[in-house]
């Protein structure tokens, strides 16, 4: 079994319980504020491109986000790039966060050119439980990377799936499209939310058996289509919360090349 195969297999049963208080091994470098803090914008000059770099930024309240951060092989910060805020499942702790843009993200986002910006809750505060209101200014301290046509787009697994709903809702104009696998609104607020994200392409992944938000993602995608949204609902058949077909992330960035080019 290659190493590779293993990782995957590793996540895979971590991510079958995001429900419950999910926590990985996995290490990724030095998470420490003080050796990777960067709250300037000002670009750090020991970046590790093609990998996942740990690096902690501070917000203005003194509150520290941690994330995982992929650059291209030759990233130049004069130039732009397509660019995906990406959101973790389960208790969004650090090494989770890492352990899925590792097996998921890293490959297929250095293979086509992405820059993938994926960050941990802070004090364990899930990002539709509190700390979406971070997201502006934390995209805003990265100001030295270029999204291309100056959008981010934007993606989640789980309650990132829900964190994305909720993000995108409180910002509709700072990201180009939404990718969920699965998610969808959980509150009345984000549901009301969805005219204002009706102008952003959508695909929605989403297993069979995953018999709940399989349900609530089809209200979902209904109610942005009658809306004009351009919306593609990926219904996996056999597949339950976890869905195992999007291990290696190119059906994900299938997905978001298609929208960048729409």
């Amino acid at each position: 079994m290659s190493g590779k195969t293993l990782r995957v297999r590793v996540l895979f049963v971590v991510l079958a319980l995001v429900g419950a208080a999910c926590a990985t091994s996995v290490s990724s470098g030095d998470t420490t504020a003080d050796a990777n803090s960067d709250a300037t914008g000002t670009m750090p000059i020991d970046l590790v491109p093609g990998t996942v770099d740990v690096r902690t930024l501070v917000m203005a309240d003194g509150t520290h986000i941690t994330f995982g951060l992929i650059l291209p092989d030759g990233f130049d910060p004069l130039l732009s790039y397509p660019t995906l805020l990406a959101l973790p499942p389960g208790g969004q702790d650090i090494d989770l966060t890492i352990s899925v843009a590792e097996s998921i993200y890293l490959s297929e986002a250095i293979s086509r050119g992405w820059v993938v910006i994926t960050p941990a809750a802070p004090n364990g505060t899930l990002f539709f439980q509190g700390s979406e209101k971070y997201i502006p200014e934390f995209l805003d301290a990265l100001d030295w990377i270029e999204p291309e046509d100056g959008l981010v787009h934007i993606a989640g697994v789980s309650n990132g799936g829900r964190s994305t709903f909720r993000i995108a809702a409180l910002s509709p104009t700072l990201f180009a499209s939404v990718v969920v696998y699965p998610g969808f609104p959980g509150s009345d607020a984000d549901k009301e939310a969805l005219p204002d994200l009706a102008h952003l392409p959508f695909t929605m992944f989403v297993g069979s058996q995953d018999a709940g938000w399989l349900r609530e993602m089809e209200i979902t995608h209904d109610a942005l289509v009658s809306l004009g949204a351009d919306v593609v609902l990926d219904i996996r058949e056999g597949e339950g919360h976890v869905i195992a077909s999007l291990s290696d992330g190119k059906d994900i960035f299938d997905a978001l090349d298609r929208m960048r080019r729409s």
